[in-house]
């Protein structure tokens, strides 16, 4: 039996308050119907047509159908059928009720859909109840829908959920119970759960599992902030760089298996930018549902060694690197303490050295324009087809930045999140091979407080602020200024936060505090201030809501190219705004 009892009674009082939305005349002239019959929907007569692409209904009056009040659903957003036996529409809808004998014994047919709230990227479980006396006529209903369904070959069946019981506010528990399992019940769907118990653990737990054992499941499932979303994502990558003897000059070979995210953190930039919410039933609704949009993904690498970390929403060097630095010693405060952290940071008014050289396929967009998630953004997908796995960088790509910043933020996404509803970088696109690198220069108190608010609110508009600069890059630099003292051992290099004293440039990092910041990696402290930054294309899946059939081949991921030895970088021109 399908779904949760208490989701159901939920489905079916809400499936009599408000309906579908309508479907025109001319979408329902297009493709002949399948079946059609008479059923009683909220004690109603309606008439019923079943498509092959969507389920449609409208009342009956005297002389024939109500033609003003279509509605319909889609296929592909029906979660399941089933028929239910001695039930009638009425207010109380989900309790057993008796029939009298003068009476045939009332069945219905109950359809569990998917419905976006109006005006909103909200979606939500729906129900409709189909009533008739036949029982050959709801066999033949039941059995014909869910033949449909079964030919959503996209949809997957079987989950390996990694659930962060600590992210954001502890919800994540409580998110699975009330909203992921009774979803997935309602689809069918079957999982398996493992809770993390430590940082890395995810990776730990991927990287480690046989791969017969992994691909019995068809998606891995983070519940969790950004955090845990790029703990999967770099379990799933790491697999292949572990059979490598160096990380060097790997290809990063895309994941066979599609990743989810369910927002259960505190930021949950990624769940945000991709599904338009942070809402954790509409990224669930999403998953079962089935559509997948390509993603790309970044790596962060040290000046000695290979790729060092991967991330999927943005690595900034500066203020927020500084206030996830701080925030770390104050877990004690939950995700209050972010907005401590942060006001203490932004007193302190920290500004950092350092040159910022930047790779680009092209100048930035004279006409920006904000993705539109993958299959659905023109700009991914004709990006897609232009992007090269065997580009070299050439002396004239390249360009420098020179000064004194604030914060340097290079983002794979738009990182839109409920503090900043389109994101610090809104044209970002999630996967046309390239990032937007935001610069903020060093300003007064008051300038940088009106970018913050300004990321705030419209952040399209900041850049029309004289010290905030963009640019889009396939790869960058950022060399930090020649820095505190020098280190008395340069062979031993500090590695992925190791408790080594040497840092990549070859100082010392006990001076580190003088003149350098950190890396805020996805919500992880990255403790080498030199590092390089390169996007590789379509490497993994995420599943949102894309156009179905429309998945994009797979295109040869760009090796890790190394930088030029000689290579002298070109000043940069202003950026246009």
């Amino acid at each position: 039996m399908f779904g949760d009892l208490k989701l159901k009674k939920l489905i079916c009082f809400r499936s009599f308050q408000r309906l579908p939305e309508k479907v025109s005349l001319k979408t329902m002239g297009k493709h002949d119907s399948i079946l059609k019959e008479t059923f009683s929907i909220n004690d109603k007569s309606h008439t019923v047509w079943l498509f092959t692409h969507q389920l449609t209904w409208c009342p009956q009056k005297s002389g024939g159908e109500d033609m003003s009040e279509w509605m319909s659903v889609k296929i592909e957003d029906i979660f399941s059928v089933e028929i239910e036996d001695g039930f009638q529409a009425s207010s109380n809808c989900c309790l057993p009720t008796t029939t009298s004998a003068a009476s045939p014994p009332s069945q219905n047919i109950m359809v569990y859909y998917a419905q976006r709230k109006k005006n909103s990227d909200i979606w939500e479980c729906e129900g409709v109840k189909l009533g008739h006396t036949d029982s050959n006529v709801m066999n033949s209903w039941t059995s014909t829908i869910q033949s449909a369904l079964n030919d959503l070959k996209h949809r997957p069946k079987n989950l390996l959920v990694l659930l962060n019981p600590f992210g954001g506010k502890r919800r994540g528990k409580n998110i699975f119970q009330d909203c992921i399992k009774p979803i997935l019940e309602l689809g069918g769907v079957t999982w398996t759960l493992i809770n993390t118990q430590y940082q890395n653990h995810a990776s730990e737990i991927l990287i480690s599992m046989s791969q017969d054992k992994l691909l019995e499941y068809d998606v891995v499932v983070a519940v969790g902030g950004d955090g845990t979303a790029c703990e999967v994502v770099t379990g799933l990558l790491r697999r292949s760089l572990e059979t490598s003897a160096s990380n060097q000059d790997t290809i990063l070979q895309p994941s066979q298996l599609k990743i989810a995210v369910i927002p259960a953190g505190s930021s949950n930039a990624l769940a945000y930018s991709v599904h338009g919410t942070a809402d954790p039933c509409t990224a669930v609704i999403h998953l079962v549902l089935g559509g997948s949009v390509p993603l790309d993904v970044g790596a962060l690498h040290d000046s000695h060694s290979g790729v060092e970390r991967f991330f999927v929403t943005q690595v900034s060097y500066g203020h927020l690197a500084d206030t996830l630095k701080k925030s770390d010693k104050l877990r004690w405060m939950g995700p209050r303490r972010y907005d401590y952290a942060g006001l203490c940071k932004f007193l302190n008014h920290k500004a950092y050295e350092g040159t910022l050289e930047v790779r680009g396929g092209e100048d930035v967009r004279k006409t920006p324009s904000e993705c539109g998630a993958g299959n659905t953004c023109e700009d991914c997908s004709s990006s897609r087809g232009f992007l090269s796995n065997k580009t070299e960088p050439t002396q004239n790509e390249w360009k420098k930045v020179e000064g004194c910043f604030l914060n340097i933020s290079v983002a794979n996404i738009s990182c839109r999140c409920t503090l900043s509803p389109r994101g610090m970088a809104p044209f970002a696109h999630i996967s046309d091979g390239h990032f937007e690198v935001v610069v903020v220069r060093k300003a007064s108190r008051l300038n940088h407080l009106q970018y913050l608010l300004r990321t705030a609110g419209d952040s399209r508009t900041v850049f029309q602020l004289p010290f905030v600069e963009r640019y889009r890059a396939k790869e960058l630099i950022f060399t930090p200024v020649a820095c505190c003292a020098p280190a008395e051992n340069t062979n031993e290099i500090g590695i992925l936060g190791s408790s080594s004293s040497v840092l990549a440039c070859g100082c010392d990092a006990r001076q580190q505090k003088k003149s350098h910041s950190y890396w805020n990696c996805d919500g992880e402290l990255f403790r080498q201030p030199a590092v390089r930054v390169t996007v590789h294309s379509n490497l993994i899946r995420i599943m949102a809501r894309a156009a179905i059939g429309t998945d994009s081949p797979q295109i040869s991921p760009a090796p890790l190219q190394m930088i030029p030895p000689n290579m002298e970088p070109l000043p940069i021109d202003i950026p246009i705004n």
